[in-house]
């Protein structure tokens, strides 16, 4: 197993060089900081911790914002899956939203000196996530905005989906839409919902947007608070996804409005109950456990010493259609 003295030995400098490098300090010219991760990758190198008598696995970092839901846990299992494969552990943590909470959580990983580093998250990050790079600590982001600086990132064309939602209802001849607006810090969100605001002022759809919110008691409230001040003057509701959607069948059925009959609804993400509410929810379905698969693939290349330009990798999304849906 290569040690720190073989990193310095080959990249021609002092082992307190190598150690800077690893450590993101910024006393290092570009040049020499090149040497060094050049070296940390051919020789495959990774700092291991004494455990009396054990050897410590190598470790991927996870930062995700929320466990609540299905979907950054569906992600998880994706990523979970391949590290078991390669015998690799995993420390996850949650920023629960919060920038502060997030470059906290990052800062930890560093200290840590996990192997890679996958982060499902916002964006205002970019710094850290740069300083990581320096210290020859591989990143991937997943279901997340295009980064500014160079990184590998996996997810789905969240803009192109919203389009996709809003002429599936346009062909099903609903033209008055209620959207159920979405948290406008979470960027998957504000695209899915601009795509979908795009398409529906292109061909005519009248959307009323109202805020909302992820979970189900938010698309609840959203939509009795809607009605109760508007009333039902649209024919079809699209929401962000589909734990706020399940909220929106809830409490239409306790309005005493009849889906699809009088109102259509459609989700977005295919969530494991999707299949079994009462009607069953048309929704759209993104590979969440692909996205999460993918990305560890990504990050173990780059573990491995495989070198090339950043690489974003969408995946494809699809409607699934179910009975919660009417054509007029």
């Amino acid at each position: 197993m290569p040690s720190i003295k073989d990193v310095a030995r080959l990249a021609g400098v002092s082992i307190a060089t190598v150690s800077r490098v690893i450590n993101g300090y910024d006393n290092v010219s570009e040049e020499t900081r090149k040497r060094v991760i050049d070296a940390i990758r051919k020789l495959n190198y990774h700092p291991v911790y004494a455990v009396k008598g054990a050897v410590l696995k190598r470790t991927i970092g996870v930062l995700v914002p929320n466990f609540g839901g299905f979907h950054y846990n569906e992600i998880l299992t994706g990523i979970e899956k391949e590290a078991i494969k390669r015998d690799f552990t995993l420390m996850i943590s949650t920023t629960l939203h919060r920038t502060s909470v997030e470059l906290e959580r990052l800062e930890v990983f560093f200290a840590k000196r996990v192997d890679g580093i996958i982060v499902c998250s916002s964006k205002k990050d970019e710094e850290q996530l740069e300083r990581l790079i320096k210290s020859a600590i591989p990143v991937v982001v997943v279901d997340r905005e295009e980064p500014e600086i160079r990184l590998d990132s996996v997810g789905i064309d969240n803009y192109a989906a919203g389009r996709m939602c809003a002429k599936y209802l346009l062909e099903k001849g609903h033209r008055k839409v209620l959207l159920l607006k979405g948290r406008k810090d979470v960027y998957s969100f504000s695209d899915r919902e601009r795509g979908f605001i795009d398409y529906s002022t292109r061909h005519g759809i009248d959307v009323k947007v109202t805020p909302c919110g992820y979970f189900a008691e938010h698309g609840y409230h959203a939509v009795e608070r809607y009605l109760k001040k508007h009333g039902r003057d649209f024919t079809a509701i699209f929401a962000i996804n589909d734990l706020s959607a399940f909220g929106a069948l809830k409490a239409l059925h306790d309005l005493g409005v009849s889906v699809p009959d009088e109102i259509s609804i459609m989700g977005f993400d295919d969530d494991p109950i999707s299949s079994y509410t009462i009607p069953p929810l048309t929704t759209v379905r993104q590979p969440r456990e692909e996205m999460g698969r993918v990305a560890f693939e990504i990050l173990y290349e780059r573990l491995s010493g495989k070198k090339g330009v950043a690489r974003r990798v969408v995946l494809p999304v699809e409607i699934i259609e179910r009975e919660s849906v009417k054509q007029l």
